[in-house]
């Protein structure tokens, strides 16, 4: 009997006892609700908000830069970054300048600064040229195309100013030639003071011969037979 009791307690003593549940369940179930409630606010606000937005400040920015255009030169100035930013409401989220370049682009971006989302949803990028302060060439809801900046001078005045003087056909010996042949004609033509100093001299030579004329003797004619 007492043998069936220890073997009746040690069926019982090994049998293993259910895990109490596990505290970390529960916080990872939260963690991924808040993803998946973030993930829906973000794509409603994107597809509700954002691109609606983002549209119609594309449209006034286009509308606002054709009314300029049709005013007469001396009625409306040359559009700048101050009316864009009346137009869209708010200032730039991100602003490059190339002024080696000659341009300013400007990002204006419904998604603020955060990260992978600036510059992939619903942004106008708006293009400025000339000197500063510059004015508004174009914009686009996208990343700007080549042709939207402006050419630089391949050949600045320096480096022509150069080429010019290392050239074939310019050399430095050449244009010393040329000056020294320039003198040359200069020096063989006769000047206007030359010309004045040699009409005084003739009317010299012409008084000193009438004075020879004049010292024949008087009598002469008288001599004659």
């Amino acid at each position: 009997m007492q043998t069936n009791n220890v073997d009746s307690a040690s069926s019982t003593g090994s049998a293993p006892a259910p895990p109490p549940p596990a505290p970390q369940s529960a916080a990872r179930l939260a963690i991924l609700l808040i993803l998946l409630a973030v993930a829906v606010g973000a794509l409603g606000y994107d597809f509700s908000s954002a691109r609606p937005l983002c549209e119609a400040a594309d449209k006034k920015v286009q509308e606002f830069v054709d009314t300029q255009n049709r005013k007469g030169v001396k009625e409306a100035a040359l559009v700048s970054s101050a009316d864009i930013q009346k137009v869209i409401g708010f200032g730039p989220t991100w602003v490059e300048e190339h002024d080696d370049k000659g341009y300013t682009k400007e990002y204006y971006c419904w998604w603020g600064k955060v990260p992978l989302l600036t510059r992939r949803r619903h942004f106008i990028a708006v293009v400025y040229v000339g000197n500063k302060p510059r004015h508004y060439s174009s914009h686009y809801r996208e990343e700007p195309p080549t042709e939207a900046y402006p050419i630089a001078d391949a050949n600045p005045p320096a480096l022509q100013k150069m080429e010019a003087i290392t050239s074939p056909t310019n050399s430095p010996g050449d244009e010393s030639k040329g000056e020294k042949g320039s003198d040359k004609t200069d020096e063989g033509a006769p000047k206007e003071g030359e010309k004045s100093a040699e009409k005084p001299a003739e009317k010299s030579g012409e008084e000193k011969a009438a004075p020879k004329e004049a010292d024949k003797p008087a009598g002469g004619d008288k001599e004659k037979p």
